[in-house]
């Protein structure tokens, strides 16, 4: 959980900063000019005066400094960050394969740093969806030598277990998300602002979460995030870019080429495999609580 002093004045943050000199470590966010790691916490301090207390003891040092500060929570006021800039440096998550029958869920939290900017504006980066399969293909071998991601893949298997324990398709969604973001700042320095496309409301999503032992909170939940911000178009790219290579896999293990997505012709290739193979071979490679299930069997009848 994340810990936040907000506003601070500039010799409290010196002050904050000459406590952790001895654990300070590099980083190269433009937006970070302090970042400090010790065993059990990680302190980073941003242009904007604002403290972040993240691990395991970061209510206990965040409670520290409150009362080291006299800090008031209700006396400060919320800065908005500024995200006009399409590259805007920061991590973005977005998933794919949720509406597939067949294949698995693909999660992605990815770090579009500042000193990339340009490499990636030569790419053409861009939302996954009006990017044709084959140069997502060509384009994910490129964006994954470039940044720092955490990409999680749920197999079919994995997710018709949690559906029979009473998940739901957002729940499973939250959870892969809070994990790949959570994977993803304990590869890199520093945290930088996190942007997700926006599945559920917020109070839902961490609601969802509620149970977690860690969960990151400093999130920026937007619609259509994937066509607003770099960040977010490169999750959804290489998190489509898994899928595709992942599918294809799948499509060789069964013997023929699988549809995506949910239509008549999926229907149609989940009841012939019913009818050659039994119901018990659609479980390790099709999402078993989509209708899609249904009408294949109604197609037998």
């Amino acid at each position: 959980m994340n810990f936040v002093l907000k506003n601070l004045s500039d010799s409290e943050i010196n002050r904050i900063e000459t406590f952790y000199q001895d654990f300070k470590v590099a980083n190269n966010n433009t937006y970070i000019r302090f970042f400090a790691k010790t065993e059990y916490i990680t302190v980073t301090v941003y242009s904007t005066n604002k403290v972040m207390f993240q691990g395991e003891d970061a209510k206990e040092e965040y409670d520290m400094w409150v009362n080291m500060l006299a800090y008031h929570e209700e006396s400060t006021k919320t800065k908005t960050p500024n995200f006009k800039d399409y590259f805007y440096p920061s991590i973005g998550s977005d998933e794919v394969g949720t509406g597939d029958f067949f294949g698995p869920i693909i999660v992605c939290a990815y770090h579009l740093k500042q000193a990339d900017v340009k490499t990636y504006k030569a790419l053409n980066i861009k939302d996954s969806k009006r990017l044709s399969d084959d140069y997502i293909l060509s384009l994910g071998e490129a964006i994954k030598e470039i940044g720092t991601y955490s990409l999680l893949t749920l197999h079919n298997d994995k997710y018709n277990q949690l559906i029979e324990r009473g998940f739901n398709m957002n729940k499973i969604k939250a959870y892969l998300h809070n994990k790949a973001i959570l994977n993803l700042l304990n590869k890199i320095n520093g945290n930088p602002e996190i942007i997700m496309d926006q599945f559920t409301p917020e109070k839902n999503y961490f609601r969802y979460l509620n149970k977690e032992q860690h969960v990151c909170r400093n999130i920026t939940f937007l619609t259509k995030a994937e066509s607003r911000y770099a960040s977010v178009a490169l999750a959804s790219i290489l998190a489509r870019y898994a899928f595709l290579k992942h599918f294809n896999v799948l499509s060789k293990q069964i013997g023929l080429t699988l549809p995506k997505g949910a239509s008549l012709k999926v229907d149609e290739i989940a009841a012939k495999l019913i009818e050659e193979r039994g119901e018990k071979c659609l479980y390790d490679i099709a999402k078993l609580n989509f209708k899609t299930f249904n009408k294949a069997k109604a197609l037998l009848k």
